[in-house]
């Protein structure tokens, strides 16, 4: 019978010999498929980063013991194009203040919900949290207190949960874990929604701490 030319599965045909190129050719032609790979890699990455995942380190404490100083996690970037934020996501945002900045806080309050730091629990619509990841020093559970005043005044922020705010419409109110030693919303007020860069969901370093947030 005649040889099937169809190629096999290293690509030659079965039924004939396959001339090798020249050594020069080759050399040029595998350079140009690694510049190619590289730079297909890189424009994945530069994508990935922008629109999908993007990785950030954890610089103080205010997290703690969700997250320490030093791990590392992924944000997941288009979460909030797909869902709305709940209460207790833990968010990636810019710092209201300066945008320069990228803070990492739980989300407590979402918009329209009332909130108070009151007897040292956080109370949401009336209701007292349970709050389970809130730092434990020595086995009792942090207290949640309002912010102090304004410098040189009696006065505090509306928001500083003295007493009873509401979270505006297209904001959400943010704490940290480690209520004793957190800069959040309490000081700064509320994260309009259009400084939300997505959701922590996965610390990959170090390994010891790798898994699920």
């Amino acid at each position: 019978m005649g040889s099937n030319n169809r190629p096999d599965a290293g690509g030659a045909p079965s039924g004939g010999a396959v001339r090798a190129s020249g050594g020069a050719g080759r050399a040029r032609s595998s350079l140009l498929e690694y510049v190619v790979i590289a730079v297909v890699a890189i424009g994945l990455a530069l994508v990935i980063q922008a629109f999908l995942v993007k990785p950030y380190r954890i610089p103080s404490p205010s997290m703690v013991d969700t997250l320490l100083i030093k791990d590392r996690v992924l944000v997941n970037r288009l979460v909030y194009h797909l869902r709305d934020v709940e209460r207790g996501d833990i968010i990636v945002f810019h710092y209201p203040l300066n945008r320069d900045f990228v803070f990492i806080k739980r989300v407590v309050g979402l918009p329209g919900d009332r909130l108070q730091a009151k007897d040292g629990r956080l109370y949401v619509n009336g209701v007292a949290q349970a709050e389970p990841y809130v730092h434990r020093t020595n086995g009792t559970v942090d207290r949640t207190e309002p912010a102090g005043p304004l410098p040189g005044t009696t006065m505090a922020h509306p928001w500083s949960l003295a007493q009873e705010y509401t979270v505006p419409k297209g904001s959400y109110f943010m704490m940290g874990d480690n209520r004793a030693d957190s800069d959040d919303s309490r000081v700064w007020g509320p994260v309009p929604e259009s400084d939300l860069i997505g959701s922590a969901f996965f610390i990959y370093w170090p390994l010891s701490r790798l898994g699920p947030l």
